[in-house]
């Protein structure tokens, strides 16, 4: 699906069909936002090649990302009329902090905009941006349109990271109220992973919104380059969020696994003590058992009670002994 937004000064937004956009005017004072989603590849390299005449290199690279569910690299790169960008971005899960990955290729000029993206869901860039599509809007250029889609993606990242704040808190409580067990660990390892692959996601893309956010390029107005640092902060922010949580996350492992100790070693207290009190008790039936026929109350009627109530009486004598010493 190729979704074209043209802006004229005089005439506002208006819509193009695919099949009768043929060519651009790089001088024109119109503005442009093509949005390329799931579409098929032909009409794809009609749009790249044959109407903008991009690099051979950032078409095969935004086209491969469009069929690819992966992590990518976040890159920019700088071929003097436009950029070419690489971002990554997230479409949360609802109530949940699951979410599924796409990529997101951006070509840049002046008056020009066109995103290509492979996300696993319904066109939300294009949706969630349509109501904000204002004839003012679209008039600050295509570098503001691309800010607005650069901060649509990093806000999506708050919801995930509150409901981990809450798995966090929730795994926490079980620790110390639960009995250890490989449910509760696997809670634990599963918001680690999650941790560490938002940890990749967000670190690697700082870098590019850092080179949009500093005004380098004449692409990027240094009047909009503010709302680029702004985007920034927002995604280091994000970072350091993560950073903190996967920090947090390790502290509960480690609780996890002392908890884990404490309980082991709550066992084998009591293992010891059981063994520590039988074992004079072996001792007497050892005694009593040996294979002399010269033995106390051997021959008795009485010798079998008397030997169990002196063994009674050892077993109560040293579970008396060990709550004084408040083994027990």
């Amino acid at each position: 699906m190729i979704t074209i937004y043209k802006y004229n000064p005089e005439t506002g937004i208006s819509g193009i069909i695919n099949k009768y956009f043929e060519s651009w005017d790089f001088n024109a004072p119109d503005n442009i936002w093509i949005d390329i989603y799931k579409s098929d590849e032909t009409e794809n390299l009609r749009i790249l090649k044959n109407v903008f005449n991009f690099h051979p290199l950032a078409i095969e690279d935004s086209l491969k990302y469009l069929g690819d569910k992966g992590l990518h690299h976040p890159k920019i790169d700088d071929f003097d009329k436009y950029l070419f960008i690489v971002f990554n971005g997230i479409i949360p899960e609802k109530n949940s902090s699951k979410y599924k990955l796409f990529s997101l290729s951006c070509f840049i000029g002046n008056n020009f905009l066109i995103t290509v993206h492979n996300e696993d869901a319904d066109n939300t860039i294009s949706k969630d941006l349509r109501t904000a599509l204002t004839n003012s809007s679209f008039k600050k250029g295509p570098d503001f349109i691309l800010n607005l889609i650069l901060d649509e993606i990093v806000d999506r990242y708050y919801p995930v990271l509150e409901h981990i704040e809450s798995d966090i808190d929730n795994v926490e409580q079980s620790i110390f109220k639960e009995s250890p067990s490989n449910r509760l660990l696997l809670k634990i390892l599963n918001i680690k992973k999650e941790l560490i692959k938002l940890r990749r996601i967000t670190s690697y893309q700082k870098e590019v919104l850092y080179k949009l956010s500093r005004g380098d390029s004449e692409i990027i107005s240094l009047e909009e380059s503010i709302y680029y640092r702004n985007v920034y902060d927002h995604l280091v922010r994000v970072s350091d969020t993560v950073e903190s949580y996967r920090d947090y996350s390790a502290g509960l492992l480690d609780s996890y696994l002392s908890t884990v100790n404490n309980k082991m070693n709550e066992i084998m207290k009591f293992l010891t003590i059981i063994a520590t009190i039988m074992l004079p008790l072996t001792l007497i039936t050892g005694i009593f058992g040996m294979n002399f026929d010269v033995i106390p109350f051997l021959h008795n009627e009485i010798g079998f009670y008397l030997s169990l109530g002196l063994m009674t009486a050892v077993a109560v004598i040293m579970i008396i002994f060990f709550r004084i010493r408040k083994w027990i």
